[in-house]
């Protein structure tokens, strides 16, 4: 798997974010977002929440008193949604303003921290979603650098603010997420040399290909040609990833095997019920 460079691109995304927010009034921050139980503030809480959880157990190696048992990938999406839940509840009571000194102090915290990693080292958690049971640094780091992209995106679609869309921010999402492929794909079975491509359309956008061969691998040249594409543009790709409730974007155009296309709709790139 190659290196997807994103620890440099943490400090503008968090700029953005910044900005953002400081223009918000109290009436934008509880605007409804697209989940039910979930405002913008709750999802400026999260934000912190992941921020402060990583500093203090990796950074700080704090180990928490809390007793909790995980054995399976739901119980870890359950554990996770708790806690985001417990904390928005938790920060219902915080004022706009100090959530926003917390968010730029704790999330430029993060960044000196993770641009201190050996990025081919072991990360402490799994990039479970792309069913791998070890990740190094660097693809941790993606992961985290996609959950803050898209709950900022989250934020900016409730309000109807300009969208993240630039190629150098962007495309490191899709990249990232596209890494979820083998795995997504692992239950089919192909000939050798059967090739998917994931087009992804618009100026963040490119393809991805997907070649059953001793195994699934994503390629940069698959070695035969392409048997069923699927495009999706680029406005619906990352909602199709991180499981939009709104089923209008679950939009794909294809050509070649209906079902592997259609399967391309069911990706989830979350470790939180959304």
């Amino acid at each position: 798997m190659k290196c997807i460079e994103t620890t440099e691109l943490f400090p503008l995304l968090n700029e953005k974010l910044i900005i953002l927010l400081q223009e918000l009034t109290d009436e934008d921050f509880n605007r409804p977002t697209q989940f039910p139980d979930w405002k913008v503030k709750d999802i400026c809480a999260h934000l912190l929440d992941t921020s402060l959880r990583r500093l203090s157990s990796e950074r700080d190696s704090y180990v928490s008193q809390e007793q909790v048992s995980i054995n399976t990938y739901d119980e870890l999406i359950a554990h996770v949604t708790e806690l985001a839940d417990r904390w928005a509840l938790a920060f219902s009571y915080v004022s706009p303003h100090i959530l926003i000194e917390m968010i730029g102090k704790y999330q430029n915290e993060l960044y000196e921290y993770i641009k201190g990693l050996e990025p081919y080292g072991i990360s402490r958690f799994s990039v479970a979603w792309a069913g791998e049971k070890k990740s190094y640094n660097w693809f941790d780091i993606a992961r985290e650098y996609t959950e803050r992209w898209h709950h900022q995106m989250q934020i900016r679609e409730a309000l109807g603010k300009e969208p993240l869309y630039e190629s150098d921010l962007y495309f490191p999402v899709l990249d990232t997420f596209m890494q979820a492929l083998p795995f997504h794909y692992r239950n089919f079975k192909k000939e050798k040399r059967y090739v998917l491509c994931v087009t992804v359309t618009g100026s963040a956008g490119g393809k991805w290909f997907l070649e059953w061969n001793d195994g699934l691998r994503l390629v940069d040249s698959p070695s035969s040609e392409v048997q069923t594409d699927v495009i999706i543009a680029q406005e619906n790709a990352w909602k199709i990833c991180t499981r939009w409730l709104d089923k209008s974007v679950y939009k794909i155009q294809w050509k070649g095997d209906r079902e592997l296309a259609e399967h391309f709709k069911k990706m989830n790139c979350l470790l939180i019920k959304e």
